[in-house]
């Protein structure tokens, strides 16, 4: 079955080359917003390499430069932070701490925020704290000024023996970074909008291509709905006519027969198979009528209340006479159901039809007849023990023009419109008709009609 599907899919490519382009559209949408998030991933990476080693330069530059006994001297100290401050643009302030003991507080001896040198600094003691009991951690942290942010490293500053002089903090501005990752968020806006583009193109592309499909498979269908017509109509019609046709010409030579009693006991019996043929040819007729009426919605129903039982009575008496005429056992027993909703001659044609069906291909064996209840509605079934029908054909069974090709059914003159006309006529009326079947076992069909509401 897979096989089947994935060859048909693929001839119904081959037919339709502009799938191609709908797959491009989408080799073309995934293929953006990968590519964007992999070089944005790489920019975002790239610049946060670079700041932090722009810090790691800055802190040995800011080490270097001050050394330990430039502490001693305020006035140059302060020269040199204003000067690191002016040659690195990514430095916002820089700031030496000092403190007398271990337990005094810190002080600010030199700023670039000339505001704060002398104060006391102890809101943000601990990353001092921590850099104070040991040289070789350097804290950083984030704060959040008016929106921007700031990294702030925190290096210790030690004697030739080791012994702590003071503290250098120095804050690093990351307003860049921070700009970048607008920018790039409004790249992935731009990407996203450019694929929602390609998205909206792709759809509108398969809505025409589908519309194109099913067009195409709609017109498919009409041909071959029209092919199978002509085929059965010509079938139908020709076959009849022949008929009439070859009793016409006998008839005719009969009642030109010098005896006059044989000659009318055979007229008699051509005008019989006659009147069949023409019964045929009204019955073809009106299932092509009962077609055209149902398509454009000019069926006439008139939803009533219909005595089942009554109903199902009088079937039961005509069809097992001609059940008994052809072999076959006809079972029906009387029962009390309720009324249902539906157009009296129409739910007559539909079990006539069913019926027919099932004398017609029930060679030997039974033909039942019965109806039960539910709770909202009354199930009629018909059910044979005839030739059955195979599971691929049950799927198709109901559908126009649809008739069962085997070589027990091949003689059986049928239009293969009767149950799709059944089928239409009972959902009109607010019901279904359902059918199951084994092959060579028998078939049972289900009537489904509403309750007459009390």
């Amino acid at each position: 079955m897979l096989k089947g599907t994935f060859e048909k899919g693929l001839q119904f490519t081959k037919r339709n080359p502009e799938i191609f382009y709908s797959l491009f559209l989408i080799a073309a949408v995934t293929g953006a917003l990968f590519f964007n998030s992999y070089y944005s991933l790489q920019k975002f990476q790239a610049t946060s390499d670079a700041l932090l080693k722009s810090k790691a330069v800055l802190a040995e530059n800011i080490f270097r430069i001050l050394g330990s006994d430039i502490l001693k001297n305020t006035t140059l100290l302060q020269g040199k932070l204003d000067q690191i401050k002016e040659e690195n643009s990514d430095v916002t302030d820089v700031a030496v701490f000092t403190r007398a003991t271990d337990e005094a507080p810190f002080i600010v001896a030199a700023s670039t925020d000339h505001g704060v040198v002398g104060s006391v600094v102890e809101e943000t003691a601990l990353p001092y704290l921590i850099a104070w009991q040991d040289a070789r951690i350097v804290p950083a942290f984030l704060t959040n000024e008016n929106g921007k942010r700031y990294w702030n490293v925190v290096k210790k500053v030690t004697d030739a023996d080791g012994r702590g002089l003071g503290l250098v903090l120095f804050q690093l501005s990351l307003e860049e970074h921070d700009a970048f990752v607008r920018r790039a968020i409004l790249q992935v806006y731009g990407v996203a909008i450019l694929s929602l583009i390609f998205v909206l193109l792709l759809l509108m592309n398969h809505m025409r291509f589908f519309r194109y499909a099913l067009r195409a498979a709609k017109l498919e269908e009409v041909d071959r709905m029209k092919d199978d017509f002509i085929s059965m109509a010509s079938h139908e019609l020709k076959t009849p006519l022949t008929v009439l046709r070859g009793y016409v010409d006998l008839l005719r030579d009969a009642t030109l027969k010098p005896r006059a009693v044989e000659g009318e006991k055979q007229a008699a019996e051509y005008l019989e198979s006659m009147d069949a043929s023409i019964v045929r040819l009204d019955n073809l007729v009106e299932d092509i009528l009962n077609v055209s009426r149902l398509e454009q919605n000019r069926l006439p129903i008139e939803l009533q209340a219909v005595d089942t039982a009554v109903l199902l009575g009088a079937l039961a008496k005509e069809f097992s006479l001609l059940a008994k005429n052809k072999g076959l056992t006809f079972r029906y027993e009387p029962q009390a159901v309720a009324p249902v909703t539906a157009d009296p001659e129409r739910l007559k044609q539909i079990l006539v039809n069913l019926l027919g069906n099932a004398v017609k291909y029930t060679p030997a064996g039974n033909v039942e007849l019965s109806a039960k209840e539910t709770d909202d509605a009354v199930i009629v079934t018909v059910a044979d023990t005839g030739l059955g029908i195979s599971a691929p054909s049950l799927e198709h069974l109901f559908s126009k023009f649809y008739r069962i090709k085997t070589d027990q059914t091949a003689k059986i003159s049928g239009s293969g419109l009767g149950l799709w006309i059944s089928r239409e006529i009972a959902c009109k009326m607010g019901g279904d008709l359902t059918a199951e079947s084994i092959e060579g076992v028998g078939s049972h069909f289900r009537l489904r009609l509403k309750k007459h509401p009390r």
